[in-house]
């Protein structure tokens, strides 16, 4: 799809988002994203996408926005949040995505991850937060079982019907009632964090929506080590 009149195009159509590159007009649709991931990662792709239709709306109000000069932070491990981001705006195989971790959270889905985005097209940036209460509890307790002498035999079911259901979730209401976005005028340089992410505090919110039971480990293995 080819336009010079991208003032009147909108970013954000069902599954589909809009953006330029290199003055052209891609339709990305959602089922290109899935298709990478039919099963397990249905959850990561789904919310990676849909934040980033939610970043679309914010950097097109004066204009649709454009792949060229992207870059985004994000806060979550996951690969298909990686891939979906990836797969509308093409900064991964560019080197201009960035992922940070907080030291305790490994390269997978568990309490000690956010859900957050940091999208700047070089003269602005839309910083994007899936609600607070949208991933109950349960599940980060779940996922921070799975892989350790807790984990039980019914947990890998109950993990892939919950992603199943946050997945279903995530479309069935729109896109500002399920994300918060910030935006502001000062842009990320290619590399840059975030002022937030800078900050020592940033992390310690985890700390109150982290399950009992990580907490107690965390304590456990403090005292162990002296630490």
């Amino acid at each position: 799809m080819q336009s010079n009149d991208a003032d009147a195009i909108t970013p954000v159509d069902a599954t589909l988002v809009r953006i330029k590159d290199r003055g052209e007009i891609k339709e990305i649709d959602y089922d290109g994203a899935i298709t990478k991931h039919i099963g397990s990662l249905w959850w990561g792709t789904a919310v990676g996408y849909r934040a980033m239709q939610a970043a679309a709306e914010a950097l097109s109000r004066d204009g649709l926005w454009s792949r060229d000069d992207l870059y985004v932070v994000g806060a979550h491990p996951g690969p298909g949040v990686r891939d979906a981001i990836d797969h509308v705006t093409g900064v991964v195989g560019r080197d201009r995505y960035r992922l940070v971790l907080e030291p305790d959270c490994g390269m997978k889905c568990n309490s000690s991850m956010k859900f957050e985005w940091w999208v700047s097209d070089g003269h602005r940036t839309a910083f994007v937060k899936l609600r607070d209460d949208f991933v109950p509890r349960a599940f980060y307790e779940l996922s921070d079982r799975l892989g350790t002498a807790a984990e039980t035999k019914q947990d890998r079911r109950l993990f892939e019907i919950f992603k199943v259901t946050l997945s279903t979730r995530i479309w069935a209401a729109p896109l500002s009632r399920n994300f918060s976005v910030e935006l502001s005028d000062r842009a990320l340089a290619v590399g840059d964090l975030p002022d937030e992410v800078l900050r020592v505090e940033y992390w310690n919110d985890l700390k109150r929506k982290r399950p009992e039971s990580a907490v107690a480990a965390d304590a456990n293995q403090a005292l162990q080590t002296g630490g």
